[in-house]
């Protein structure tokens, strides 16, 4: 069997004798040197106490690792390989994209999976010793400790593949973006797995033994739920990592995967908001999955680069009825966003459709409000708003200024969606606040002007400036063509 040529590299660069041996020796006399406090050589296996202290010990130093070292070994492989040059000699190579994908996600961080898969494993028999000797685990979880361990087993590695695979994306796209390396962005993809990862890990440690959890119209066992999302969750970061590679190496990709990545993001979301509700499941649905593939749009606009050419190229194939050279040539951002549009009409039918009262219980001040209408028009107004953003992303990229693009733009934002309502508030002008953002507070805000006008404005306003800064950008192109 041909090894894969990237993970046989990074066998040679992480690998040595030395190293495997130094590793199992420092993870044990670490542990150890935590739960010998507790051992009690009278009873089996140094006892209860010491068991659970090992176990604990040894989940606990495995999350640390993979969050702390193996998320920074992982971004900082890339950030290293463009930094020595040695990246566009990779590119220019053989290997195919999924081999390229799999052998860097595994490869970059093979020393890490060691160290991870030797307190795993303490973990795993620190707990068979414990249920052996005193049956606590199986009275803890109210199953048995092959289910339990199964459990650990698949999550921790699931969630492992899941913050490697997110951290080594986002570095690779912030690269690419700038087209150079710096060691800030190792830390700028490691601070956002981090956050996912505190995230992952608070709502796991929320999970309670025997707990339900219903999704829509159905229950089930909160461990498993949690694991299997993890699980789907990885899968769906290694083939954005893959579809990642496959554009380093200049193949192209049709614009499917993320929308269907939202799509499926949504509609778990909106199980667990639903839970087990019944007669306006339906609508409720349909508004969730479209406003959380809404605000997941702002992600590829964000990491991708805005490239001019492709948009020129997008424009003129629209422009010639060629639907599969504008699927090319659109970026993820673009194709997303007409989706989601889709969705808002939608969900503003279904919405418009309902019974009033249907909805939600309301408070006694918001009685005689029209909610359902409320929803709808706010979907619209968030809807113009995420298409402001958008076309003031492409502004600031056809400034010309690729590496401050994205800094100007979120000024931007800090001063549309921060400052300037702060501002509105502060001075009692209620009035103008839906220019800032979607009305739904409704007692405080006075619909007199409908909401949705504001937002209508500036997409009509921020739209004649990027019409002016395309035709800057294309003249200024021709010039220096010519």
């Amino acid at each position: 069997m041909r090894l894969n040529p990237e993970l046989r590299r990074y066998l040679w660069l992480e690998i040595s004798v030395g190293r495997l041996l130094f590793m199992p020796l420092v993870l044990g006399l670490a542990l150890l040197l935590v739960a010998v406090w507790t051992i009690d050589p009278t009873k089996p296996a140094g006892g209860q106490d010491f068991l659970a202290t090992l176990a604990g010990t040894s989940s606990v130093g495995y999350a640390l690792s993979v969050i702390l070292w193996g998320a920074r070994a992982a971004a900082s492989a890339m950030v290293r390989e463009v930094a020595e040059r040695t990246w566009d000699q990779q590119r220019l190579s053989s290997t195919g994209a999924w081999s390229m994908t799999w052998g860097k996600l595994l490869g970059s961080t093979i020393f890490v999976w060691y160290g991870c898969l030797i307190m795993l494993a303490v973990m795993l028999v620190s707990m068979g010793l414990w249920e052996h000797h005193y049956d606590a685990v199986s009275k803890e979880t109210g199953q048995s400790i092959a289910v339990t361990l199964l459990q650990l087993t698949v999550g921790f590695v699931a969630l492992t593949i899941l913050l490697e695979a997110s951290v080594l994306l986002a570095a690779m796209t912030s690269v690419s973006r700038r087209e150079s390396a710096r060691q800030l962005d190792v830390t700028i993809a490691q601070i956002a797995v981090i956050v996912i990862a505190v995230f992952v890990f608070g709502m796991l440690d929320n999970l309670e033994s025997g707990q339900q959890i219903p999704w829509f119209s159905h229950v089930f066992d909160a461990v498993w739920f949690a694991v299997v999302s993890a699980v789907l969750f990885a899968g769906w970061a290694v083939i954005g990592l893959w579809r990642r590679m496959r554009v380093e190496l200049q193949m192209t990709n049709m614009p499917v995967m993320w929308p269907l990545f939202a799509l499926f993001t949504g509609f778990w979301l909106a199980g667990l908001i639903m839970g087990a509700d019944g007669a306006t499941g339906v609508t409720w649905t349909v508004v969730i999955v479209t406003v959380t593939a809404m605000f997941l749009t702002y992600v590829p606009a964000v990491l991708e680069r805005v490239n001019p050419v492709h948009l020129r190229r997008l424009i003129e194939a629209i422009g010639a009825g060629q639907i599969g050279s504008a699927l090319r040539h659109a970026p993820l951002w673009i194709v997303s966003h007409v989706l989601v549009l889709v969705g808002v009409v939608i969900s503003v039918v279904l919405l418009m459709l309902m019974e009033p009262g249907e909805a939600i219980d309301v408070a006694d001040e918001l009685a005689g409000v029209d909610l359902q209408s409320l929803a709808a028009g706010t979907m619209v107004a968030a809807y113009l708003f995420v298409t402001r953003d958008l076309m003031l992303l492409v502004f600031v990229w056809l400034r010309g200024r690729a590496r401050r693009a994205f800094m100007t733009w979120l000024i931007w934002m800090v001063l549309l969606y921060g400052l300037a309502p702060l501002i509105v508030a502060s001075v009692d002008a209620y009035t103008f606040l839906p220019a800032f953002a979607p009305a739904w507070d409704v007692p405080f805000v006075d619909l007199s002007i409908p909401p949705v006008l504001w937002p209508a404005a500036e997409v009509v306003l921020v739209g004649l400036l990027l019409r002016w800064r395309w035709r800057r950008y294309a003249a200024s192109s021709l010039t220096s063509g010519g």
